[in-house]
């Protein structure tokens, strides 16, 4: 069977770093599995991607090393399973809340005698080798996501669940149940709880990051598991960096902006709508010869 380089480096204790496709597609897929990242994770929780577009992005970043993740869109056995058969050398889920939830996931996550993951030998990701189903239950990573300050207060349980491979901070929804902002002192602190929890577990622990920066930095805080930005993210900054740099070296028009509505109709309340254009002769109007009689014979 295909092996999980980044479940091995995580094991290892060795840094993992990773990105989120939030697009949908297939096209940049590929292109990001060909950049060098260890792992991508092709979001389905706060995107429209349905399992087709799931599908899609797994085989598109079939020719590279990179690890195919899917985050499923709540914990839902069907979910998970439906993720894992169409490829998926782990599931990140969403929002786990407490022991119970944890390890619920893992379960979905297996086959049995390890969890309650039904067995199905036709399925998309058998195309990983034929041993799959015996093999698939030391490949699979099942991450879940501690992103509420009730689950960072439940950290250490939710950590030893059996079955879960590492945890996974998303600060967005942390700060936002604290009723604060990003980076805030308050969230920094629970941030470093949940790692110091997941240290003391001896269970990786991986967040979210927005840029290089910032995922270097998170890595020197001990996070093992480091994400980076998204597809769409990388599109919406490169772009709007590029063309600010480009734009700088264009000279801007001096004309008035082109309205794509085309001739527009003298506005009735301007004053000078109402004024009649002075004549350039002497000559009178067409309208006054129409009122003269003819001339006599």
């Amino acid at each position: 069977m295909r092996l999980n380089t980044t479940l091995r480096k995580l094991k290892q204790k060795m840094p993992a770093v990773g990105s989120w496709l939030s697009l949908g597609s297939p096209l940049a897929a590929e292109y990001m599995s060909l950049q060098g990242w260890d792992w991508l994770v092709v979001d389905t929780e706060h995107t429209p991607a349905g399992v087709e577009t799931v599908l899609s992005c797994f085989q598109a970043m079939t020719a590279s090393p990179v690890t195919p993740m899917g985050r499923v869109r709540e914990n839902n056995p069907s979910l998970i399973k439906q993720t894992l058969d169409t490829g998926a050398l782990g599931v990140v889920v969403p929002m786990v809340m407490d022991e119970q939830e944890a390890e619920a996931a893992a379960a979905a996550s297996r086959y049995a005698p390890q969890g309650r993951r039904s067995i199905a030998t036709g399925v998309r990701a058998t195309v990983y080798g034929s041993d799959y189903v015996d093999k698939a239950n030391d490949e699979i990573a099942v991450i879940v996501q501690i992103e509420h300050i009730h689950a960072v207060q439940r950290a250490s349980k939710i950590l030893r669940a059996p079955g879960v491979t590492a945890g996974f901070i998303g600060p967005n929804d942390l700060s936002w149940s604290m009723g604060l902002k990003p980076g805030d002192p308050l969230v920094e602190k629970a941030i470093a709880e949940t790692l110091a929890k997941a240290n003391e577990a001896n269970m990786p622990m991986g967040i979210l990051t927005q840029n290089a920066q910032d995922a270097r930095r998170r890595i020197e805080q001990g996070f093992l598991m480091v994400g980076v930005g998204s597809d769409a993210a990388f599109i919406r900054s490169a772009g709007a960096q590029t063309f600010q740099e480009a734009s700088g070296i264009i000279p801007q028009p001096t004309n008035p902006p082109h309205d794509p509505r085309g001739p527009q109709p003298p506005d009735p309340t301007s004053d000078r709508s109402q004024e009649r254009p002075e004549r350039s002769d002497n000559r009178e109007p067409a309208s006054s010869l129409l009122r003269k009689p003819p001339p006599s014979a």
